[in-house]
């Protein structure tokens, strides 16, 4: 794998653990209620604008991509692992799903009305926020929303088994302001944070954030 490719180990540890991801967590029904409708008010948001195409960034095996179309977006999703994207199009064949990166999404600017991370930040560096954050400010039309969430903390952490597999991979924890102040930076007003405790099966404060693109003058 290339040296100078942070996601390498992230990339290769998903390619590894995709079918067994979808075995363990199938759909949505594994969320959190409070974060559920977090998800109901960036579903309402993005209709608001127009329901525009709204990419899952991230969409590993297409869970919340399922759950975005069945709340009546026009949802396509992305992720860095093959192996993923591959059970993400074959679980749900009337969904577009491709190989992609957050820091370089497959969009023209400001063509699309959502941005939906789930999760997906937390393989990325700290300093790596500001440009896939600008990437999110980039693709989004005025008035387009982004909703992001993970793990509160601070610091690396280092993955050496998921999903049933002895698999390596590097993950972050990150201050609800950090991300806030990183959002803001680029141009994002953060319209909604959710700072829940940790549930039954995690180990830290969860969060979720909600940030829209200003609309046009």
């Amino acid at each position: 794998m290339p040296v100078d490719d942070p996601l390498a180990l992230v990339r290769s540890a998903y390619d590894v653990v995709a079918e067994s991801y979808a075995r363990l967590l199938p759909d949505a029904s594994f969320e959190a209620p409070l974060d559920l409708a977090m998800i109901d008010a960036f579903a309402a948001a993005v209709k608001e604008g127009g329901a525009q195409l709204v990419v899952d960034a991230g969409c590993g095996t297409g869970r919340m991509t399922g759950l975005l179309s069945s709340l009546g977006l026009n949802a396509s999703g992305i992720d860095l692992s093959a192996g993923m994207v591959d059970v993400a199009r074959r679980t749900y064949p009337g969904l577009n799903f491709d190989v992609g990166d957050l820091s370089n999404l497959p969009y023209a600017d400001m063509q699309v009305g959502g941005v939906f991370a789930w999760y997906s930040i937390i393989h990325s560096r700290p300093n790596d926020l500001p440009g896939i954050f600008a990437e999110f400010f980039r693709v989004l039309a005025p008035g387009g929303c982004a909703m992001l969430s993970f793990q509160v903390g601070e610091g690396p952490r280092q993955l050496p088994h998921a999903y049933g597999h002895d698999v390596s991979m590097g993950a972050h924890l990150f201050a609800p302001e950090l991300v806030s102040s990183h959002l803001r930076t680029v141009g994002f007003d953060v319209a909604a944070r959710l700072v829940r405790g940790p549930g039954p099966l995690e180990k830290t404060p969860q969060a979720v954030l909600l940030a829209r693109r200003p609309g046009a003058e």
